[in-house]
């Protein structure tokens, strides 16, 4: 979901809560405003009714204004000067078949040495179902305006404060090691984008200093060890060559062994390092043709096993991925199936133009689909394993979207490619 429509949808709910409590404080605002204005109103006509009394008898004012009435005072109570407000005397009324709140004002005035009491009295209606549905419809139209109005013009100022945030995503996405180019700085009036955009920069930058580096240190490294691993394994056959005891023959032969694995270990470990990278290419390849190539390869170390081989491969199977790196892949698949298989067990290849399947029979394993894919996890059963076959496998086929799955199931290992 977008940046602007994530916000849009937060403004309408806090509009929409905004207005839910909006309307109950105007409802009880309306009702407290009717309520004090008819107090005022009746203060105002007991204000007329006093100055009426200096010139008008009691019963001609009362028979003006029926809702007032007038009363002198006896001495008893002419302590009585303070204003009364009576408010929130509820009942039902007959002639205008609705519940009503009774307001008076009662003040307590001298007139002419006169101690009077004016009482002035009026009935307000309590709002009903349709007056309160009537309020209702007017905050749900206001509510209606306001959301279509946020939507409108919520959506074009989002879009428009967010133009530098989109567009840094976009360079983002586009962002690749391999070009080694200076990103330039996009300026935005807003700071925290600014701020964004510079911390993208200067990342970018490190990270292209970090790779030119960590690709010269792995070529150097490659070149290196090699040199020396080499000279070792050259000083070691020449020394197998002469005359040993038979327990220097086993320690060179065995010092002999470890350099093959660690040279193993350090072509594997740089590819890897290369494939982070992808430092590639893209070739059409005919699969059919090289697994058949792969399989004549290990052909006499299967026969030595006494394994059972049985292919069904269909001809001129053709995907996109690097010829060298297809043959590591498939390679080590077929490898690991003869080498961690039972004396006298069975490989299946099957071949389809969707799908690549090879199982054996062997040993169950702890490793699970996400697990056996991992670096330097080997077979307990199998010691002289480096733990970087399948962990290349897995990272070839991922930089060319081919997904692989492992299972295991009554003693036989299964390993599936989709092509597709």
């Amino acid at each position: 979901m977008r940046l602007s429509k994530k916000i849009t949808q937060y403004l309408i709910a806090v509009v929409f809560c905004s207005m839910a409590f909006g309307f109950f404080v105007f409802y009880f605002a309306i009702e407290r405003a009717t309520t004090q204005s008819a107090i005022g109103k009746l203060e105002h006509l007991n204000s007329v009714i006093e100055k009426k009394l200096s010139k008008e008898s009691i019963p001609t004012i009362e028979s003006a204004h029926k809702n007032v009435k007038i009363k002198i005072l006896d001495k008893s109570k002419y302590d009585l000067t303070e204003e009364v407000v009576k408010q929130g005397n509820y009942e039902w009324d007959n002639d205008l078949q609705t519940m009503v709140n009774h307001v008076s004002v009662v003040t307590y005035p001298y007139i002419d040495h006169v101690h009077y009491q004016i009482e002035s009295k009026i009935s307000l209606t309590i709002i009903d179902d349709k007056y309160f549905t009537g309020i209702l419809m007017v905050i749900a139209w206001i509510f209606v305006f306001v959301i279509i109005t946020i939507i409108f013009f919520g959506e074009l100022i989002s879009r428009n404060l967010y133009t530098s945030f989109y567009y840094l995503i976009d360079r983002m996405k586009h962002f690749d090691l391999k070009e080694n180019q200076e990103l330039q700085i996009v300026h935005s009036n807003i700071n925290e984008l600014n701020q964004l955009n510079e911390l993208f920069v200067k990342t970018s930058q490190q990270s292209i200093e970090h790779y030119n580096a960590l690709k010269e240190f792995s070529q150097n490294l490659s070149h290196e060890l090699q040199t020396p691993m080499a000279n070792m394994k050259a000083k070691i056959e020449l020394m197998l060559n002469d005359e040993l005891s038979e327990d220097q023959i086993k320690s060179l032969s065995g010092m002999y062994d470890d350099l093959n694995r660690v040279s193993a270990i350090n072509r594997s470990l740089i590819l890897l390092m290369s494939l982070e990278y992808h430092e590639i290419s893209e070739d059409q390849l005919n699969l059919s043709e090289l697994i058949e190539e792969i399989i004549a390869e290990h052909e006499d170390l299967m026969l030595m096993n006494g394994v059972e081989l049985t292919l069904k491969l269909i001809p001129n199977v053709y995907i996109k991925i690097n010829t060298l790196l297809a043959h590591t892949v498939f390679n080590n698949l077929i490898s690991n199936a003869n080498r961690h298989n039972y004396p006298n067990g069975k490989i299946e290849i099957e071949l389809t133009e969707s799908k690549f399947i090879i199982k054996n029979t062997g040993r169950q394993q702890e490793f699970t689909n996400k697990t056996i894919f991992q670096r330097f996890n080997k077979s307990k059963y199998n010691p002289e394993s480096i733990g970087l076959g399948l962990a290349l496998v897995k990272k070839i086929l991922d930089i060319y979207n081919y997904q692989i799955n492992y299972k295991y199931n009554s003693e036989v290992h299964q390993f599936t490619i989709n092509l597709k």
